[in-house]
């Protein structure tokens, strides 16, 4: 009887997943940098702002959907399992629906025709993903986070063409639609395609009753972050200074700023951090099946590679605000100011967001749901006040500071679940960004009035900057870095 085959090593899987996710990130970027300037020009702010408004409001609708990911990812692929989390997660996404029919029943007048509309075709998106989540998660517990990185720059490449067509056309709305659902469901059915995994619809009592207690901290720890990172969009589209009453669709101009702001302030974490943050969990849970030193090690290389790559883009965002958005178009000139102000939610999140699947591979959701509630009560009292009074700068500002109490009581309870801290790792890439922002201040009076010219100019001074302290002061990481990457690329 030949022997068992050998499981791949952490290397090779962490590093052929990572560079997939990352190519497909950055075809997306690429491809969808061009369709943004486009999209920005040919359609108005207010219908952003509609769009953004209603995915909020479809959120908070979706409120009793499961996320059951860590079921699967910590399952050994048992039918009972997966079938389970199948039925779970596809009733609970059903429910929103419902929820939102029921509603528009009997209370019709809380949204426009309009603002209805877009919610029901969001809510059906959101069931759509909850038929294939299965697959997902199966493609990410046996890291094959090459499969979607694949298939996510085939989504990148239809999602760039038929949103434009669509907005050449003159239908405004649909073509947002179109560029907000098309490259999440690709990548989603090609992971079917990938498993040909099917459901069977039986269900175990056993693992009924062990996915619902399970199903419960993660469905809180979710409807924190609906909180904490959906609260403040939901204030900015419905609470207006001049006329303070809670409506739907009351603030869609200064929404459309705030959230092109945080999309772009999302980019380190989604584009540059991504194909980091997209295999995390399923590393570290793969990792602390292979023992603690290796987990330990594992999150410590992770977390030292995350850190420069947040603080290097995140730098740059900042000193690049205005060049980036005058690409956008001239509408768009008054979100350079949130964009700076979120500078702490640029870097912070991503860095908790790395903190929170460590704890959660470890089983600690409880610590997860401690940092989240703290985060919750703050956004709670500070955002309201700050939103009536300075409007989506003050929501700016609040999401920056709880972004790094977040991250403060994150890095706390990593520390005693791993005896060391973690922080010692962001003191040379914080220290380079400090640096660089001085400079380029000091170089701004000799930088070149042509946005892409100053932008260009910024990005040789980041580069430098950051490789220079890269170079100086964290030399051996990174080689040894370099040397995981040639192991993880080499053949077996």
């Amino acid at each position: 009887m030949p022997p068992p085959a050998a499981r791949p090593s952490l290397a090779r899987l962490a590093t052929r997943g990572a560079l997939w996710t990352g190519f497909g990130h950055y075809v997306t970027f690429a491809l969808g940098l061009a369709k943004a300037i486009i999209l920005a020009r040919l359609i108005g702010r207010e219908y952003f702002g509609l769009l953004a408004g209603a995915a909020v409001w479809a959120s908070y609708l979706s409120f009793a959907r499961l996320d059951l990911r860590l079921a699967v990812l910590k399952s050994r692929e048992e039918p009972e399992t997966l079938n389970t989390q199948f039925l779970l997660e596809n009733a609970s996404a059903s429910a929103g629906l419902m929820v939102a029919a029921l509603l528009a029943l009997v209370w019709p007048h809380l949204a426009s025709p309009t603002v209805w509309w877009l919610i029901f075709v969001l809510l059906a998106a959101a069931q759509l993903e909850a038929l294939t989540s299965t697959s997902v998660y199966l493609t990410e517990r046996r890291l094959r986070q090459d499969v979607l990185g694949r298939f996510t720059a085939l989504a990148a490449v239809i999602g760039s063409v038929v949103p434009v067509l669509v907005a050449l056309g003159g239908a405004a709305l649909p073509a947002l639609l179109v560029d907000a659902v098309l490259p999440v469901l690709i990548p989603r059915l090609g992971s079917l395609l990938f498993t040909r995994w099917r459901p069977a619809f039986v269900w175990d009592p056993r693992q009924l009753r062990e996915q619902l207690r399970l199903a419960w901290t993660l469905w809180s720890t979710g409807l924190l972050g609906k909180i904490t990172y959906q609260f403040d969009d939901w204030l900015v589209f419905n609470l207006n200074r001049p006329r303070p009453v809670i409506w739907l669709g009351s603030g869609v101009e200064p929404e459309a700023l705030y959230d092109r702001a945080y999309s772009l302030g999302k980019l380190p974490m989604d584009l540059v951090a991504g194909m980091i943050g997209g295999n995390a969990l399923s590393l570290y849970v793969e990792s602390a099946a292979r023992g603690r030193e290796v987990l330990v090690a594992v999150y410590r290389q992770v977390t030292w590679i995350l850190a420069w790559m947040i603080f290097a883009s995140g730098t740059y965002a900042f000193v690049a605000a205005d060049d980036l958005v005058h690409i956008l178009g001239e509408q768009w000139v008054p979100m350079v100011p949130l964009l700076r102000l979120m500078i702490l939610f640029v870097v912070g999140r991503p860095l908790f967001q790395n903190h929170a699947q460590l704890l959660l591979a470890m089983r600690r959701e409880r610590d997860v749901r401690a940092a989240m509630a703290v985060q919750a009560v703050f956004i709670l009292l500070a955002c309201p006040p700050a939103v009536y009074w300075f409007g989506a700068a003050g929501a700016s500002v609040v999401v920056s500071v709880m972004s790094l109490i977040g991250l403060v009581i994150a890095e706390r309870r990593v520390t005693r679940s791993l005896g060391s801290p973690t922080w010692p790792l962001y003191v040379v890439p914080g220290s380079a960004a400090i640096a660089v922002l001085a400079l380029v201040a000091v170089l701004g009076p000799t930088l070149p009035a042509s946005i892409w010219l100053s932008a260009t100019v910024k990005g040789i001074v980041s580069a430098l900057g950051f490789g220079t302290a890269l170079w100086l002061f964290d030399r051996a990481a990174a080689l040894e870095a370099w040397r995981i990457v040639r192991r993880g690329v080499r053949r077996e």
